[in-house]
């Protein structure tokens, strides 16, 4: 079973653990595993940044919340150390309204909407290698 919960309860974020339970007492702790787990981490960030930014688009001076985790994935990747991957959150520099809000409900509502999609091709995937596993177990 994949782990997800938070390890250190600091945030609601899913952290990846170093090895997961699959069966009775066989561990699966692959890099293709835990970099599609990191990529669901990442991708769960960003849906509440953009859920975040769409609640506060009337609120004078936010600044919408950006989230990038796939630079920061894809560094740990070449490093064979995926576990290193980090969510980083700015402060989006897009100009601003009147009102000093800079959220804009078009764009956010595309990106939340491309990010469902990724979320779930990456479950999906999840989902593929552990059924390749099962069946292989089963013969």
């Amino acid at each position: 079973m994949l782990d997800l919960r938070p390890m250190d309860g600091s945030s609601d974020l899913p952290q990846v653990r170093e090895a997961t339970s699959i069966g009775p007492s066989v561990l699966v702790s692959d890099l293709t595993t835990q970099t599609l787990a990191q990529a669901l981490r990442g991708l769960d960030a960003q849906r509440q940044a953009h859920e975040q930014n769409i609640a506060n688009i009337e609120t004078p001076g936010y600044k919408a919340q950006v989230v990038d985790f796939s630079s920061s994935l894809r560094r740990a990747m070449r490093n064979d150390d995926v576990g290193q991957a980090e969510v980083e959150w700015s402060t989006s520099q897009l100009p601003t309204r009147l009102d000093g809000n800079n959220v804009r409900l078009d764009d956010e509502v595309t990106s939340l909407t491309q990010n469902q999609l990724h979320q779930q091709l990456v479950t999906q995937a999840l989902n593929a290698r552990y059924r390749l596993l099962r069946t292989s177990w089963e013969r």
